[in-house]
């Protein structure tokens, strides 16, 4: 009798020794299920993050030349490249997303299968292939929409390749037209500022027609007046802006004005009968150039 109660004290053991080792492996099974799902739910929402990081660098890019910066613009490297730099960044993590969401889809279905085999041999956990279909079945869902979000990713990039290639055409439309209009301006402010002297005697100027001679009786008491026809070539150019001091070549003589130039607007005005000696220092060049911009000085 005492022999048969060992037996049974040992068979009891040896039978709560392998229930704990059945319970240690489920254990351990339901760990390694617990793993699985962890790691793709980590993958989705990696995906996820990585999916609203293109969104916000397709904002910047948007909004390049915005007063405000968008909120969580990049900074450091990835804020001093240039919009095309950045849309082709953006283009190579398009693509590196795409690459990721195939290998999440193919994890998906090898997980399962890790997790059936898991299952396989154990009718307690049966319950738990049930609910990880389940969890796959939403984390596909959760996949197809971010497929989604990639093609609508693609959409606004090629939009804004050909904005970009818009802008491309105007900004080079503007700089012609800018050339264009600095050019004209230019040559109207060198045609506007741009003046004309001769100084010479009585015969030089009437020889190069500069002047004719008007008035007078019998050939007596003539004036010396500007040719109605003046030619530039004759005269010495100018910028009036830049030249407010013209010089007699000869300091002994005197000189008079015959154009219609303002002397109020020379430092030194001439005397009653129109003759100045030294040269014409002018202190107003708008006022002194208003009325004509040939000026004849005569040699008296």
């Amino acid at each position: 009798m005492k022999k048969f109660v060992m037996l049974a004290a040992v068979l009891a053991i040896a039978a709560c020794d392998k229930s704990k080792q059945e319970l240690d492996k489920t254990i351990v099974q339901m760990q390694q299920i617990a793993a699985e799902k962890d790691s793709l739910l980590k993958d989705v929402m990696q995906t996820s993050q990585f999916i609203a990081d293109v969104n916000t660098q397709l904002a910047t890019v948007k909004s390049r030349n915005a007063t405000k910066p968008v909120k969580g613009s990049p900074t450091g490297a990835e804020a001093s490249l240039t919009p095309a730099q950045q849309r082709e960044a953006i283009k190579t993590k398009i693509k590196e997303l795409t690459d990721r969401l195939n290998e999440a889809e193919s994890r998906l279905g090898a997980s399962r299968n890790r997790v059936k085999d898991l299952t396989a041999n154990n009718a307690a956990l049966a319950s738990q292939l049930a609910s990880y279909d389940s969890t796959i079945a939403a984390f596909k869902t959760i996949i197809d929409n971010q497929k989604t979000e990639i093609v609508s990713l693609n959409e606004q990039l090629a939009a804004l390749q050909t904005e970009n290639a818009g802008l491309k055409q105007d900004k080079a439309q503007l700089t012609t037209e800018k050339t264009q209009l600095t050019e004209e301006k230019s040559s109207l402010t060198n045609e506007r500022n741009t003046v004309y002297y001769v100084i010479g005697t009585k015969d030089e100027l009437l020889k190069k027609k500069i002047i004719e001679q008007a008035g007078g009786t019998l050939g007596l008491g003539k004036t010396q007046v500007p040719a109605r026809e003046l030619n530039p070539a004759d005269f010495t150019a100018i910028d009036k802006t830049k030249v407010s001091e013209i010089a007699f070549p000869k300091s002994d003589k005197t000189y008079k004005v015959i154009t219609r130039q303002d002397v109020t607007a020379l430092e030194t005005v001439p005397d009653k009968s129109g003759r100045i000696k030294g040269g014409l220092k002018i202190t107003n060049a708008d006022k002194f150039w208003a009325a004509s911009k040939f000026l004849i000085v005569l040699e008296q």
